[in-house]
């Protein structure tokens, strides 16, 4: 995800070149995440949760892969298309749902822990 973010930035700096690398660093780092989360898959005791994590994962290499292959051809201008930001943009929406669906074990079990029934609250007396 930060190589994504450094990526928008360096456009932003109007520094293709670099960003152009950034994105083919990513691809790497996107893929061994991807793995990691397939094996996850293949344990017996796999989160129901974590597949859709997974799929995500193609998710983000394929918008990364566009992102660089339609600057690729420009990188000598300088100039980015507008498509590539764009892909990068909606990346990092899936990054946010990757995380966000990731954190959603612990996110029930604190609501769990705040809404007990009243009969599992500890009586007091006064």
């Amino acid at each position: 995800m930060a190589l994504v973010l450094l990526a928008i930035v360096t456009d932003a700096l109007n520094v293709s070149t670099l960003s152009f690398y950034l994105l083919l660093a990513a691809v790497p780092a996107i893929v061994v995440a991807g793995l990691a989360a397939v094996e996850e898959q293949l344990q017996p005791d796999a989160m129901p949760h974590r597949r859709v994590v997974a799929m995500l994962h193609v998710v983000t290499l394929l918008l990364v892969l566009t992102a660089a292959a339609l600057r690729a051809p420009l990188r000598a201008e300088g100039t980015v298309p507008q498509a590539a930001v764009s892909a990068l943009i909606a990346c990092l929406f899936v990054f946010g749902a990757q995380a966000l669906i990731g954190s959603l074990p612990a996110i029930r079990r604190t609501l769990g822990a705040t809404r007990r029934p009243a009969h599992e609250l500890p009586s007091s007396r006064i």
